[in-house]
């Protein structure tokens, strides 16, 4: 399926992989994508599947946490494209694929241009399949698990520093629980960025966009405004938020966002 007929190849992800077996630390240049038909309307709405429901429901509020705070700073750093982005929150339905799917059809009736999806692989093979049945132009990102890490990796859950979690605070005083805040918002982050490279904020070109904001060889930049300020001076760049390092599987056409995922290398 091709990226300008479907936007969601799932960008499944969760932020800081480290494939040290398979690249041995090199940095390889990203390769230059097709450009995809622009589809966007020009104002970039981002919905949030947290799961109010389900395994990981105590992790809600840092999820919704991250993405407002993330949506917070774009705007006051510009927005996207001059235009301030927009959110909307639904429930994921995680083990409840009817609310999956009910959340789904109306955020995408809202335009919404992508989905920020939860840790679950249920959750994100239901979204797959929704896209592929309504033939939605619509990206979606959601956070790894081990489920759908590489083969022989190992992942490791990303604690949150003290300085990001008093800027989720900052977002809902009442989060005490911060597991994915910090892979939430750099997905977040991350699609705001993809959609400005792009220049389009259709989600097939969010999702091919994702390939260039992860450039290893490119500026490194730790913030919304300060990666747009390389793009606009005609830079690669290399966005790293709170959660790491984003690493871009160009063999599966999976990102990874917010975990660490260390593939161990073979014995001889």
């Amino acid at each position: 399926m091709g990226l300008n007929k479907i936007a969601a190849t799932i960008v499944a992800g969760a932020l800081a992989l480290t494939l040290a077996g398979c690249s041995g630390g090199e940095v390889t240049p990203t390769a230059t994508p097709t450009p995809v038909k622009p589809s966007g309307d020009g104002v970039l709405r981002i919905g949030d599947m947290t799961p109010v429901t389900g395994d990981l429901a105590a992790y809600s509020a840092s999820q919704a946490a991250g993405i407002e705070l993330a949506i917070r700073e774009i705007n006051e750093q510009g927005g996207y494209n001059k235009v301030p982005v927009e959110v909307l929150h639904r429930n994921a339905g995680d083990g409840d694929a009817a609310a999956t799917e009910a959340s789904f059809n109306d955020l995408v009736s809202r335009g919404v241009d992508v989905i920020i999806a939860p840790a679950s692989t249920g959750v994100a093979e239901t979204l797959a399949e929704l896209v592929a049945k309504n033939d939605a132009n619509v990206a979606i990102v959601s956070i790894a698990t081990k489920d759908n890490a590489p083969k022989g990796a190992t992942v490791t859950a990303v604690k949150a520093d003290d300085a990001f979690v008093a800027r989720l605070k900052s977002s809902d005083p009442s989060v005490s629980e911060y597991g994915y805040g910090a892979e939430s918002y750099d997905l977040t982050i991350a699609s705001a960025l993809a959609a400005t490279v792009s220049k389009d904020d259709g989600g097939a070109s969010i999702t091919q966009g994702l390939i260039a904001v992860t450039n290893q060889a490119g500026f490194k930049c730790t913030s919304y405004g300060m990666c747009v300020s390389a793009v606009n001076d005609k830079q690669a760049i290399n966005y790293v938020g709170p959660a790491g390092q984003i690493n871009y599987d160009t063999e599966t056409g999976v990102a990874y966002f917010g975990k660490t995922i260390v593939v161990e290398k073979k014995k001889k």
